[in-house]
């Protein structure tokens, strides 16, 4: 294991032992701790069957979330009740490390997540407030932070979408301090070279990218490299589009399956072709005006499955076939 990629790591097997034992069979945390973990030889694998079974039975405390009625909680209540917040999550994320022998912390600090507003330009610098919580782990010879909370789903006005986000599990430290900060620096666990540690400052005003949908991530691109890296877009202007996927020993060319578009609130479509550093890009005007402009994917053409479209059959059946898109990420034209 120490040798692979671990964003590219193929944990399917994990992932399918954890869904195995469903909170209301498990009779003890001792021994739900040794059925997730025992199977596997190594402190990853043994950390992301613990990270997959907290996504598949512990459901965030939407409503003690809304109406601020959130209570103090410890791993055997948030089994019993399978409802959590991020502190919940962390803790019991925690409790399932120990009780298998792992070495793991739980981080309180701030975080990015539902209800964050961006400081605007120019404006004073928020004072520091703590909101979140996740984990810290030792993961054969290497710290490296995991949030089982937003790996579980995430939260909207309408409440908490159930939805598997692995990405809170394989992100490097410092792709994970995008968007966590902890109360303590020290455990932003960025080295020097990876330019860490980040102070408070530069962390909370950090310009706010592009709105990454969930095919973003589950088509295993890079929310670190995509291009433009902030929402807004300056209007009556070129603009250079990139996308790369998670690492780089993702094939490009198995990966490119898929005909992505860069969409404009005019209706047209810009095609996104092969660049030379092994990712996909365009070059497309930005007409006057304000509106959305969308980066999609053909997921059908025709009728049919859009798998294995190219650039040219896309070109070709622009006006002469319908097409449906799946949505990758957005940014605001100003």
């Amino acid at each position: 294991m120490s040798s692979s990629c671990l964003k590219c790591y193929d944990f399917s097997s994990v992932d399918d032992h954890a869904a195995q034992f469903p909170r209301n069979m498990v009779t003890s945390l001792d021994q739900l701790a040794y059925d997730l973990t025992s199977p596997w030889e190594t402190e990853t694998e043994k950390f992301r069957a613990i990270f997959t079974w907290l996504h598949h039975n512990i459901a965030y405390d939407a409503d003690a979330f809304f109406c601020g009625n959130v209570q103090a909680s410890t791993p055997e209540s948030t089994l019993d009740s399978g409802l959590a917040v991020c502190d919940g999550y962390a803790g019991l994320f925690l409790s399932l490390a120990e009780r298998s022998g792992l070495q793991a912390m739980k981080i309180t600090g701030h975080g990015k997540g539902f209800g964050y507003i961006p400081t605007e330009a120019g404006g004073p610098v928020p004072q520091y407030q703590g909101n979140h919580a996740w984990n810290c782990a030792l993961m054969d010879g290497e710290w490296r932070l995991i949030d089982s909370c937003w790996g579980a789903g995430a939260v909207d006005a309408s409440g908490f979408r159930k939805r598997f986000t692995p990405t809170w599990f394989t992100s490097t430290n410092a792709e994970f301090g995008k968007r966590h900060y902890p109360e303590d620096p020290a455990y932003q666990l960025i080295s020097d070279e990876d330019g860490g540690p980040v102070s408070w400052e530069d962390y909370i005003l950090e310009p706010e990218g592009p709105l990454l949908f969930n095919d973003f991530y589950t088509n295993d691109f890079s929310p670190q490299f995509v291009q433009p890296s902030t929402k807004y877009i300056q209007s009556g202007t070129w603009v250079s589009f990139h996308l790369f996927k998670l690492c780089e020993h993702l094939s490009t060319a198995e990966a490119d399956n898929f005909v992505r578009v860069v969409s404009l609130p005019d209706g047209s479509r810009t095609p996104l072709t092969l660049n030379d550093s092994g990712g996909w890009s365009a070059t497309v005007y930005m007409p006057a005006g304000e509106g959305e402009v969308s980066l999609f994917y053909v997921t059908q053409i025709g009728g049919k499955d859009a798998t294995g479209l190219t650039v040219k059959d896309y070109t070709a059946a622009v006006g002469r076939k319908a097409m449906h898109f799946g949505g990758l990420c957005k940014w605001t034209l100003i």
